[in-house]
Order: structure tokens, then sequence, then C-alpha cells
């Protein structure tokens, strides 16, 4: 057997390896198809890394532990608030420099945590140890925030290696390859969990749980291979100046505003609807329905608008393509509130392909303004404060909605075939917000002015 150049070289002197591992060069036209099919099925796997992990799987095995819909409020909106971590990040990010350095450090970190730490969740809890979804909840909000510190380098990162011109087109390819590979695999997982007796289900999860975190881990070896520009240093040095100057950039303020006013109205009705899925409408007793509506049908409504919606902000520009997109995505608790158990797989899939389509085309040109609006030097900068304004709203609405719900208790109110509970409530609450927020908010929204010349 023969062993490559590389692992030999690396296996005589593991720290040149690593020096090698992560120093910074420049980046040459002849490489970016190579980086962008690396970047591609890197996102693949850890896309299938998070659904694996989540979703109605992780629900229902938290459940199973004891979390209560307050709880899960709770966990929810700390793990938004601890995104605040990615101000702290874009500041280490700028003065160390190295953006891959920095990602590949705190995503493996904290997806190794969530690994071990569900396991052990599992563990307590067959032992009888009290209370152990509290143990789970500590630390899937430890993983989110290491989660939180590796996204601002990463999307540095990437704006330096892919090409302004072609940002849109490879983001919208690189999503629906995403979508179509996590449809292969979520919709086995969800027949496998109904397949199994219920004594068996825990333990299947956590399987499920081990496969993701393995392809998560496995992830953060290979992107890391992806070359790293050198980071230009930031003009203003001052971190009181760094963290204000996206506040007061009055082309980058109006999408500070609605991504707050958004991600509150969405959290407010989203964040736990799964729990209604599951309980009220009895999608439990059908994890392979629930998987498909859920996690599998919104991935194909990707797969559709993937590359047209690259292509759309790319051509027209990032306006039109963000508009639509957030209008249809508002009309998702409608779909909600109308579902009953009879229906709520037809009704659930409708709304996941709606869901699914019009939220990748408003994902696609909401990352080219956050990436594109501020200077090379401040992106790190303005997408983290961008991502802390939507998380901060983000946690404030799910930790109302827990309140909320708790308030409710057990009530619940029969009105012909549909049966009135505090979901109810937040699902009226979040389709009023929606709409009233991409009707109004949106429109002040700056587009990117493009680049004087294209990059190679």
């Amino acid at each position: 057997m023969t062993i490559p150049p590389e692992l030999r070289a690396a296996l005589l002197d593991p720290k040149a390896a690593i020096r090698n591992y992560f120093a910074q060069r420049v980046v040459y036209p002849y490489e970016l198809p190579s980086i962008m099919r690396k970047h591609i099925y890197t996102g693949v796997m850890g896309s299938l890394y998070y659904n694996l992990m989540g979703g109605i799987i992780f629900v229902y095995f938290g459940t199973a532990l004891g979390m209560t819909r307050f709880d899960w409020g709770m966990m929810s909106g700390i793990s938004s608030f601890v995104l605040a971590s990615q101000l702290l990040s874009a500041i280490i990010t700028e003065r160390l420099g190295r953006r891959k350095l920095i990602w590949f450090t705190a995503a493996l970190f904290g997806r190794s945590l969530r690994i071990v730490g569900i396991i052990a969740a599992l563990y307590l809890w067959r032992t009888g140890w009290p209370r152990p979804q509290l143990f789970l909840v500590a630390v899937i909000i430890v993983s989110n925030f290491f989660d939180a510190i590796a996204a601002p380098p990463w999307y540095s990162w990437l704006a330096d290696i892919i090409p302004e011109h072609q940002q849109g087109h490879f983001w919208g390819r690189r999503s629906a390859w995403i979508a179509f590979s996590v449809v292969c695999v979520i919709v086995p997982a969800g027949v496998l969990m109904d397949w199994v007796p219920e004594q068996s289900k825990m333990n299947v999860a956590a399987g499920i749980f081990i496969f993701g975190g393995i392809l998560g881990i496995i992830d953060c070896f290979i992107h890391g291979t992806l070359p790293e520009p050198a980071l230009i240093a930031p003009q203003i040095s001052a971190v009181r100046q760094r963290l204000l100057a996206p506040l007061l950039d009055k082309e980058f303020r109006p999408w500070l505003i609605f991504n707050f006013a958004w991600s509150f109205a969405v959290s407010l009705g989203g964040t736990l609807s799964s729990l209604h899925f599951l309980d009220n409408l009895e999608l439990k007793r059908n994890f392979k329905g629930g998987a498909v509506v859920l996690n599998a049908l919104p991935l194909i409504g990707s797969i559709f608008a993937g590359k047209w919606s690259g292509k759309l902000v790319d051509r027209i520009g990032t306006k039109p393509v963000l508009y639509w997109g957030h209008f249809f995505w508002a009309t998702l608790p409608f779909f909600w509130l109308l579902a009953t158990p009879g229906t709520a797989i037809a009704l659930l899939a409708m709304s996941s392909l709606v869901g699914g389509t019009s939220s990748n085309a408003a994902a696609t040109a909401s990352n080219k303004i956050i990436t594109r609006l501020p200077a090379p030097q401040d992106r790190a900068m303005y997408v983290a404060v961008s991502s802390v304004f939507g998380s901060i709203a983000g946690g404030i609405a799910a930790i109302i909605a827990g309140a909320v719900l708790k308030g409710f208790g057990d009530w619940k109110f029969p009105a012909g075939p549909w049966t009135l509970t505090g979901f109810t409530f937040l699902f009226v609450a979040s389709l009023t917000l929606r709409f009233s927020t991409a009707l109004v908010l949106l429109k002040r929204v700056k587009e990117p002015t493009p680049a004087t010349s294209p990059a190679p």
C-alpha cells in the first residue's frame, strides 16, 4: 500500500503540516472550479450534520428527556442570545486576521461538544439522573455559542474566494445540491424512526445523532483544506468604532432594522411550531410523514429555487428577489392555522414547499446584501452585527412564545374541525407581523452597488 505524499509529510513533520494547513495564500482563478465543488460537498456534509442533529427527531428526543414547552422556549431564546458572541468573533477575526483558524477551532469544538453532550444526556436519562433535560439544554446552548463564533470568519472567508459576479449563482447551486442530499438522508431517517419499536426509538435517535456528528466533524477537516487569502486590515482600529460602524452606516442600517423585525416575527410563531406539529397534529405517530413534510419538502423547494434565484440575484439585483421571497415566506403560519390532524400532511406539505422555495430565494438575496454592502475589510463585523440583531430579536420572541404557551397551559377550545390553543394565538401574531414587516420595512433596504470590475 502506497502512502500519499501529503500524508507521509504530515506524519513525518506534524507541526509543519498544521502550519501549511492554516497558511494564508493567494487564490488563483484556475482554482475556482475545484474550490466551488469542494464548497458544495462540504456544505452538504455540514447541512446533514445540522439536519440530523435537529428537526423533529431532536424534538422527540428532548421531549422524551422531559423538556417542557417553556424549556424549549428558554433554550431557543438563550441560544439566540449567545449568538451575540459573533461580535467577539468579528473583533478577534479582525485582530488576528486568521479566519480559517478561528472558524475551524470554534466549529470543531462546538460540533464535538454537541454530539458528546447528547449521548451523555441519554446516559443520564437511562440511569435515572434527575432532570437530564437541563444538562441537554446547557450543552446545546454552549454548542450554539461556538457555532456562532464560527460564522463571521466563515462568511468573510467565503466572500473573499468567491467572485462577486458569481456569488448569487454559486450560492443557489450550492443550496440546491445541499437540499437534494439532505432529502436523500433525512427521509430514510424518519422511516427508520417509524419502523423501530417505541422502546428502541431513543437509541436509534442517538445513532442518527452520532452519524450526523461524524459527518459534521469530517466536514470541518475537509473544508479547512480550502485556501484562505490574507485578510485586509480594517481602516478603523478602535473596537467601539468598529462595533458602531454598521449601525451608523446609512446604507446598512435599514437592513438591520428589517432583520430585527423579521426575525422577531418568524421566531414568535416558528420556533416552537414543531411541538404543535408533533403533539396537536399528531406527527409523533408518523415520523416518516413528518420527515417528508417538515424536512424533505422545504429542501425540495430549495432545489427548485436554488439555481434560478441565484441567477436572478446576479441578473436583476437583490431587492426584487428579497421582496417576493419574504412575501411568500410570510404566508407559512396561515397553513399551520388551517391544519388539523386529518389535513396536517397535505397543508404542511404546501407550507413547506412555499417556505422552502421562498426562504431559499430570500436567503440568497440576503447573503449578498450582508457581504457586499460593506467594504471587504468590514465584512466580518457587518455579518456579526446583522446576525446579532436577528438573534436578539429571535431570542426575545422565543422566550415570549414559551411564556405564552406556559400561560395557556392545556387550554383548548373546539371550533369546528379545529382546536384553538396557545399556538393559535402565536401563529396569528406571527402572520400579522411577518406581512407588516415585509410590506413596510423591505422597501427601505439598499441595493448593493456592483463592483467596478468583476473579480477574476
